[in-house]
């Protein structure tokens, strides 16, 4: 599907409250680091927030060693918890999106750099084609080292953002890449389902 579609659903999904008899609170709608856009709905008891939102997933295949980025875009909707009053003029309230309780949350996966959205499934499909191409293109050969190269690597890893604690049962494996042209050697290192470049 395409960027429209999600536009659609999402305003199928807003429009859906504005049936019930909800309607729009103004107060509460500033903007949050993340989000596309949102929508606070009330009904003068509870206020809805509609929200259409971005965000990154990663996921690791340990078995198959194989590393997956995902863009997703979502429509999340979900129920005030804060203390807020609806219908009022106050715009120092504040709806937290980490507080709501998630009544729905609908995922679209990125697939490729045409604009397409699918499931996570056809997304990850679509990441196993474009690596299988691009080793078929540009990698001759791979070597995945014993474990004692993964002491070698830790001083390194330690160095890295937001690894001052890793150990060496962290690190899943480190291996050397050669590419094509036999001149261009990189080395690369798999720990907690992230890939770091040595070289």
């Amino acid at each position: 599907m395409k960027f429209a579609e999600i536009n659609k659903k999402y305003t199928e999904k807003v429009a859906s409250y504005m049936a019930m008899g909800y309607t729009i609170n103004t107060a509460t709608m500033s903007g949050s680091q993340g989000e596309i856009a949102h929508i606070d709905l009330t009904n003068g008891k509870e206020i809805i927030r509609v929200m259409l939102e971005s965000k990154s997933e990663h996921e690791i295949d340990r078995e198959k060693e194989k590393w997956y980025s995902f863009d997703v875009t979502q429509i999340v909707v979900g129920r005030c918890t804060d203390k807020v009053t609806p219908n009022s003029d106050d715009t120092w309230q504040t709806l937290w999106n980490s507080h709501l309780e998630i009544i729905s949350c609908e995922k679209f996966y990125k697939i490729g750099r045409n604009g397409f959205y699918g499931t996570k499934e056809e997304s990850m499909n679509q990441q196993k084609k474009h690596i299988e191409r691009y080793r078929a293109n540009h990698i001759k050969n791979e070597k995945v080292f014993s474990d004692s190269a993964k002491e070698i690597v830790l001083p390194f890893m330690k160095r890295q953002p937001k690894c001052k604690s890793i150990k060496v049962s962290d690190i899943e494996n480190v291996k050397k890449v050669i590419y094509e042209d036999e001149f261009h050697v990189s080395y690369f290192v798999l720990a907690k389902g992230n890939q770091y470049r040595l070289h």
